[in-house]
């Protein structure tokens, strides 16, 4: 008669074991379907270096794919031949619209432009006498993705 009460015990644990683990599994997926990682947008974006008056500066342009947010984007540049390197800039410092849009440009001014590739107005000069390369990154904030990345010289088109 001692033996009697040995199975229903033994088959209420297996089951709690088994429910518990089930729990575990589930939760484990559910929450993996939680972690959403945000995706950049698709966009086309230039850069190229213009005439502003007497001054050098770039325009950014918006060529086609999904507006952008300014807020949500910021571009560096990277002049290969300098020591020094620029200042980000947030694309909404710059840009006054709620969304920058394919068919839309922004003409840096001369500071700004400098601020970017961080060197000063003399190295400038110099590097647009070289034709200086350039890479320019277009860089969505939220995902943390590059949306664009484009490498340009330093002359006037």
């Amino acid at each position: 008669m001692k033996d009697d009460a040995v199975s229903p015990v033994v088959g209420v644990m297996i089951m709690l074991t088994v429910t518990v683990i089930l729990a575990a599994v589930l939760t484990a997926f559910a929450g993996g379907f939680a972690d959403t990682n945000l995706a950049s947008p698709s966009a086309d974006l230039s850069a190229e270096f213009v005439l502003s008056g007497a001054d050098s500066v770039l325009k950014l342009s918006h060529n086609g794919g999904e507006p952008l947010n300014p807020k949500d984007i910021t571009v560096s540049a990277y002049v290969r031949t300098s020591d020094s390197s620029g200042t980000s800039i947030r694309i909404s410092e710059i840009y006054n619209g709620n969304t920058w849009s394919a068919g839309d440009s922004i003409l840096l001014t001369k500071d700004y432009t400098l601020k970017l590739l961080g060197i000063s107005d003399s190295a400038a000069n110099n590097a647009f006498g070289l034709s200086t390369p350039v890479d320019i990154s277009f860089h969505h904030k939220p995902s943390s993705e590059i949306i664009s990345k484009v490498s340009i010289l330093m002359e006037v088109s």
